[in-house]
């Protein structure tokens, strides 16, 4: 333990010191030779033996890990390498996805209440994805994902299409309809104004998509054909739920080609066939050659900006990795696919074959070559069984009305909440503002101080008491509950700073992002209440 008290007395007030023993009698060893009460009595350290992934998440969770740094002990890393590079990998894994939902959260948190809104005429009329649960026990679920080596498997493909169940992402389907391909159900769920690009032009036939009341509107307007909703992901918004009925829920990943996995697995697939799922830059390329966002390379391409560029440009925007590959030995790929290669590990799922010619191996997944892979299965017409259920779950216009109905006075409702919150809030961030002002300046008058606690207790309360909008607007400000719960520094200077003026800057914060919340929730219920109303009308 030499060295955990040299880096505790060296290391900034604060910091956590996070060590993983793998050994018991190791750690045995050292109790009884040294006095490590010093290290065990620093609130800083954490100590775990042999943890599993799940007790390395717990014991970081709550913790600020903008700045990390991994250092090896050397003599446990030669006598326990394979170990010991594994720890590293499952806790970078950890710290990438909890990066990536940071900014994922304060990317999207607005745009996915916004996209409800605007869509509520369709979570309400569109039958629920759950009408196709268990429909497909006995048959295989072919997933075409848009990696680079998709196009290779085209024949592949088609030679199935009338025993399997053909499942495109977004990004597939074009490719697949260019192929003569028509899928049976394609997967959008990005919030995106780019995916709508995906159906530009499209004719989808008998194929049927599957979208999320996040998904952004145009897309489910540019499909033009039939479509199912999926539930909703967000506890916070399944009020909704409450009036329209239950949709189903499909699992997210982070990624289309995550959620066209579970859902193959609730269609009740025997086996479920992934191919273009290379998560790798297969040949030097981001995306299967002739889809969307494989064109609009060619179209950004000039002289000074060739196609050979543009794909550079998009290898090296994260730092490479590399690991192996299906065919080749190595195959370069990035910590964001990475986290989707760690989703499909940790389900393990059984039935889940990797048919996919080239790219990173899943571990845990079984991998086998397309001409092994049998497809046949009950022999039922699938387009018969997908037209006779969704035909019977067409919701009634009558029930649509009475959907619409008290979804708009719900809505009205609401908007008389907001207007009586607003004020409470905006109160709120004063007073909090005067708080760091008293904390900040070194004096204490804690009878203002007790007045301020007061007076944000009541606000908090207030707020609390109105359940289904204190969750709207905790739907549209997770990125500043996450910055809080995580334990992330609001700035460089307060890592400097006493405990009770970082705990006053946090409180400005939080309640500044629920006063935006609240400004943005009633545009939201503003926007909502416009489409109930043309849905009425019409």
């Amino acid at each position: 333990g030499y060295h955990i008290e040299a880096l505790a007395e060296s290391i900034v007030s604060g910091s956590i010191i996070l060590v993983i023993e793998k050994s018991a009698a190791m750690l045995n060893g050292a109790f009884r030779s040294r006095d490590l009460r010093s290290i065990l009595g620093n609130p800083g350290f954490i100590l775990l033996l042999d943890p599993s992934e799940d007790d390395i998440a717990v014991a970081l969770s709550g913790k600020s890990t903008r700045r990390v740094t991994f250092l090896s002990h050397r003599g446990s890393l030669q006598l326990f390498p394979d170990y010991y590079h594994n720890i590293r990998r499952v806790a970078k894994s950890y710290l990438s996805t909890k990066e990536v939902n940071i900014a994922t959260l304060a990317k999207f948190e607005k745009t996915w209440s916004a996209n409800i809104a605007r869509n509520i005429r369709r979570i309400a009329t569109f039958p629920g994805v759950e009408v196709f649960f268990d429909a497909f026990k006995g048959y295989t679920a072919i997933i075409a994902a848009a990696g680079p080596s998709l196009t290779g498997s085209m024949e592949f493909i088609r030679k199935n299409r009338d025993c399997a169940v053909i499942i495109a992402v977004d990004t597939s389907f074009g490719l697949l309809r260019r192929h003569g391909i028509e899928p049976h159900f394609c997967l959008t769920v990005d919030p995106q104004v780019v995916n709508a690009r995906y159906f530009e032009g499209a004719d989808p036939g008998r194929t049927v998509l599957v979208t999320d009341p996040t998904s952004h509107p145009s897309a489910l307007r540019l499909f033009g054909g039939r479509a199912v909703m999926c539930g909703m992901a967000f506890q916070m918004m399944q009020w909704i739920e409450e009036i329209t009925g239950s949709k189903g829920a499909v699992a997210h990943g982070g990624s289309v080609s995550t959620n066209a996995c579970d859902f193959a697995r609730r269609l009740g697939a025997s086996q479920i066939v992934f191919v273009g799922q290379d998560l790798a830059f297969t040949g030097g390329l981001a995306h299967a050659r002739g889809s969307y966002l494989d064109e609009q390379i060619t179209y950004r391409t000039e002289r000074f900006f060739t196609r050979c560029m543009a794909n550079r440009r998009q290898l090296t925007a994260l730092p490479p990795i590399f690991v192996p590959g299906i065919r080749s030995g190595r195959v370069q790929t990035n910590q964001k696919m990475m986290i989707f290669l760690s989703w499909f590990e940790k389900r393990g799922d059984p039935l889940l074959v990797n048919a996919t010619i080239d790219g990173a191996r899943m571990p845990g997944i079984r991998h086998a070559a397309m001409e092994d892979v049998d497809c046949n299965g009950p022999g039922g017409d699938i387009d018969t069984i997908i037209d006779t259920l969704y035909d019977g779950a067409r919701v009634p216009v009558e029930r649509a009305g009475v959907m619409t109905a008290e979804l708009s006075e719900i809505c009205a409702g609401s908007l008389g909440a907001i207007q009586e919150l607003l004020p409470r809030l905006e109160r709120a961030v004063a007073l909090s503002g005067d708080l760091c002002g008293i904390v900040g300046s070194g004096g204490r008058d804690q009878g203002k101080v007790d007045y301020i606690l007061k007076r944000l207790a009541e606000t908090d309360r207030f707020l609390e008491s109105r359940e289904m909008m204190r969750d709207m607007i905790g739907f549209t400000i997770q990125r500043v509950i996450h910055t809080i719960t995580e334990g992330y520094a609001l700035d460089d200077e307060d890592e400097g700073l006493p405990e009770d003026q970082r705990i006053a800057k946090r409180s400005l914060f939080l309640y500044r992002g629920l006063y935006d919340g609240a400004l943005f929730v009633q545009r939201v219920l503003k926007k909502m209440n416009y489409v109930l109303a043309e849905t009425r009308s019409t």
